[in-house]
């Protein structure tokens, strides 16, 4: 009897522990979808500020810098979360991701200076179309962490048992 009480014992404690484990992976993968989510979140408030009609320069600089402080937040919390069982890679994509935010948004706000020009100049909109069109190459490589990121979450859950959705 008392051999059956430790194996039950025994085996109680191993599901408690896969569950906590389990758990704890969740919350890990969670963590990195919420802060890269914040972000995103945070852009697609300010593009919506953008293209509103009763956008001021003022209020779409705020948003801006809104955006930039929000996504530098997430990717600072990013940075401090550990290595899960000495695995960076889901970690170390999301930081990229939030980076490459942070650089599009920074350019973005370089585009500032031109909204308020009345009449400008072929030199200022040469140098404007240029900085349009690195946005959009930005675009295309944020786009493009963005696939990374589900193709290292896709792995980082298969390497360590997690079911994600």
């Amino acid at each position: 009897m008392r051999k059956w009480f430790l194996v039950l014992s025994f085996l109680w404690v191993l599901i408690l522990s896969w569950c906590g484990w389990s758990n704890n992976l969740v919350e890990y993968n969670d963590t990195f979808v919420t802060l890269v989510k914040e972000c995103t979140n945070s852009t697609q408030t300010l593009f919506e500020t953008f293209e509103a009609e009763w956008t001021t320069l003022e209020s779409l600089s705020q948003s801006l810098q809104d955006s930039i402080d929000i996504c530098q937040n997430s990717q600072k919390k990013a940075s401090d979360m550990w290595s899960y069982d000495k695995d960076s890679s889901l970690r170390d994509t999301a930081v990229d991701l939030l980076s490459t935010e942070i650089e599009y948004l920074e350019k973005f706000a370089s585009t500032r200076q031109y909204r308020d020009i009345e009449d400008i100049t072929d030199e200022d909109r040469e140098q404007y179309e240029s900085e349009v069109n690195e946005l959009y190459q930005m675009q295309e490589t944020l786009n493009s962490k963005f696939v990374s990121l589900q193709e290292a979450q896709e792995s980082f859950a298969a390497k360590h048992g997690l079911n994600i959705e």
